[in-house]
């Protein structure tokens, strides 16, 4: 396959630069918009040409002359025929053509099972790009295909994978590569100091049951009982349904000599903060609330009352499925959460998938825990320190990222246009 790049500063300007030099036939692999920059990746040689026709003879097979794509952003790949693009600054879901008039796409209606057939072709098609896609880039450029191979393997999620691969500017010299690739990563890791035991303040912790975060809990409690003594200092068991839960924290404040106290409902909090007067640090363990639940409405409540009275840190799991992950992280983020604790890191096979969803949620890590020896095996969280260990744990449990995957990764990045 050969690929050529188009830039413009603007959708309508590059697809018109695309029509000029290859007419009505070019093919769009993808697109990405940056610092204000259009540029879009061209298929210009036959064989994919070909493919792109094979849909389109289906189409006419089907009695139908084009089938809707499905809204997308700039960011994302997309790809056309014709040289007819969504412009999404519009957003009216028209598309520009050469003369750049808007025509509205007409669907095909009424007939499901045309519907599925195309989706089908479509999707044997993008499958097939994809592969064509990816023994180019395996022999155009051997050593980001390799780095591709690698940054999968350590299980990151593919827009970060790409991400991390449009940030290397060596393209001779992996060991290079690579550094630049996992340097990229670590500064996308956030981190924040070690505030809560130096510093003070309300911390509450959320998470679901068994992410260690009573653990989490026990551990700042003791670092900062270890730093500045007991005195100014509370534990609250907030709206924990648990069996044993309260009892669990008090048997833990009375080891640390720490005062603690009970609401059976969290929006009680800060009505309790209010009679216990200002202390120095408050650490909050709440119910297990924001992974998921029924009732939206008190789930919203509850935050609303946590944000009130101070910060929130979410409790992830380096166990979790990186899909799972990304969806929960996403989730803490958009209810007003302000920092992350990873733990189990001693359990965990890959860290990839972690770190991957907490930088697409925007959420900065404050601790990592990764045993049951408290306080000494939570420790602030250090960026460079989790992509080492990331690379290690890839290393020691051989994770690798076999050809299908890295082909459904393209695959991703294509949209053949129907």
């Amino acid at each position: 396959m050969k690929m050529q790049k188009y830039t413009a500063s603007d959708m309508r300007t590059a697809l018109r630069k695309v029509r000029a030099e290859h007419g009505p036939d070019a093919l769009i692999l993808w697109t990405r918009r940056t610092a204000g920059v259009v540029e879009l990746t061209v298929a210009t040689d036959p064989e994919a040409m070909a493919s792109a026709e094979i849909l389109t003879q289906a189409k006419r097979a089907a009695g139908a002359d084009t089938v809707p794509i499905p809204a997308r952003p700039v960011s994302r790949p997309v790809g056309v025929a014709g040289a007819a693009h969504r412009d999404p600054e519009r957003g009216d879901g028209r598309n520009d053509n050469a003369d750049g008039q808007g025509l509205s796409r007409p669907a095909v209606d009424g007939n499901p099972a045309i519907d599925r057939e195309l989706r089908s072709l479509r999707h044997l098609l993008e499958t097939q790009l994809a592969a064509l896609a990816w023994n180019d880039l395996t022999r155009r450029a051997p050593v980001k295909a390799a780095l591709m191979r690698e940054l999968a393997s350590l299980g990151l999620d593919r827009e970060l994978g790409a991400e991390l691969l449009e940030s290397v500017t060596s393209d001779d010299e992996l060991d290079r590569a690579r550094q630049q690739a996992l340097a990229a990563f670590g500064d996308r890791v956030m981190t924040i100091d070690d505030r809560w035991t130096t510093q003070g303040g309300v911390l509450s912790l959320v998470g679901s049951p068994g992410s260690g975060k009573s653990s989490a809990m026990a551990g700042i409690a003791a670092r900062w009982v270890l730093r500045n003594g007991p005195n100014g200092a509370v534990l609250v068991s907030a709206g924990d349904p648990r069996f044993g839960a309260f009892e669990q924290l008090a048997r833990l404040g009375r080891l640390l000599g720490i005062p603690t106290y009970q609401v059976e409902e969290i929006e009680a909090l800060p009505a309790l903060l209010a009679r216990l007067g200002e202390q120095r640090v408050v650490l909050v363990d709440t119910g297990a609330i924001g992974s998921r639940s029924d009732d939206l409405g008190a789930e919203e409540r509850n935050f609303a009352a946590l944000r009130s009275i101070g910060s929130i840190a979410a409790v992830l799991p380096a166990t979790l499925q990186a899909t799972a992950a990304r969806q929960i992280a996403l989730r803490y983020a958009r209810s007003g959460v302000t920092a992350c604790i990873a733990t189990r890191l001693d359990e965990a096979a890959s860290l990839g998938g972690l770190l991957s969803a907490v930088i697409c949620a925007g959420l900065p890590l404050a601790y990592v825990t990764d045993g049951t020896r408290l306080p000494d095996d939570l420790r602030p969280a250090r960026s460079e320190e989790l992509v080492a260990l990331a690379v290690a744990l890839q290393e020691r449990n051989g994770n690798t990222a076999d050809e299908d995957l890295l082909v459904s990764r393209l695959e991703g990045r294509l949209h053949v246009a129907s």
